[in-house]
Parts: structure tokens; sequence; C-alpha cells
């Protein structure tokens, strides 16, 4: 759990939350709880994980501890999958990854892929809520983790 904890209590200096804060969300409590038992609360995560990357870090950091249940693993998971999830390149980016990363059906992911070859590419977000039938309300969202 050495490591998750390292990773987990370095999420400060992403500029989420105050110095020394984790961000506040589901699961905030418990990632506090289980990982601020053998670490510093105060180091902040730099890393940014797929919910299945973040899934295999967790196994890592608590297989051997049988105290943590596995429905608090996946809490902790989604705590950290929902908060420190990397950016993702709209204008690079296959549609398949557009969807898994700002949770679109296959059909929107493939209209910005599409517009994105006919239009060339996005340079701010105003560009990418132009994509015909997109809910922009669907692209807010993920306003902090998109790359142009």
């Amino acid at each position: 759990m050495k490591s998750l904890g390292l990773v987990l209590f370095s999420i400060a200096a992403a500029g989420q939350s105050p110095p020394g804060a984790l961000p506040d969300g589901p699961g905030k409590d418990l990632v506090e709880a289980v990982c601020g038992a053998c670490h510093e609360p105060t180091r902040v995560a730099t890393q940014h994980f797929s919910k299945t990357e973040w899934q295999s870090k967790v196994l890592e950091m608590l297989q051997e501890d049988p105290d943590v249940t596995q429905q608090e693993r996946d809490r902790i998971v989604d705590y950290l999958a929902n908060n420190f999830r990397p950016k993702i390149n709209v204008n690079k980016a296959p549609a398949k990854d557009l969807a898994e990363a700002l949770e679109l059906s296959a059909k929107d992911a493939d209209a910005i892929a599409r517009y994105r070859e006919k239009n060339g590419n996005f340079k701010t977000i105003e560009d990418l809520k132009k994509v015909p039938g997109l809910d922009a309300a669907k692209i807010e969202v993920h306003r902090e983790r998109l790359d142009f």
C-alpha cells in the first residue's frame, strides 16, 4: 500500500484542491482512512490513470489487506478514477478512446472524429461543441480533461 499512498496523497499539487487536501467527492473519506493509515495525506498524486489502471493499482496495493472489502476497494477505485483521470487529446484520439474517456456513445465519438477529419483540429472546447448533434453538456463535464 506504500506506493499507492505515494500516488494518492500527491493529489493537491495537481491543482484540484487546496494543498494537502483531496478533492471532495464520494469515497474521499474512505481513501483518506484506508490509504492515510500508512501514508501522509499531504502529498499529492501526480498520476492520472484510467479506471482500469486504477483498479490494477488498488489491487496491487491492497492485495494483502483482508480488512478492506471488495465494495470498499470499488469505492476507492471510483473515487480515484473520477478525480485523477488522464487528459485526452481530442485531435489525436480515435473515436473508441474518445467514447471511453469522455463517456460518450460510439455515435457521438464517431461524430467528433468525422467532424475533425472534415474540418481540421479543434482549438478550443467551443470548437468541439460545434459538432452537429453532440450534447454540449456531455463535453462540458470533461472540460478539465480535454487537451487540444
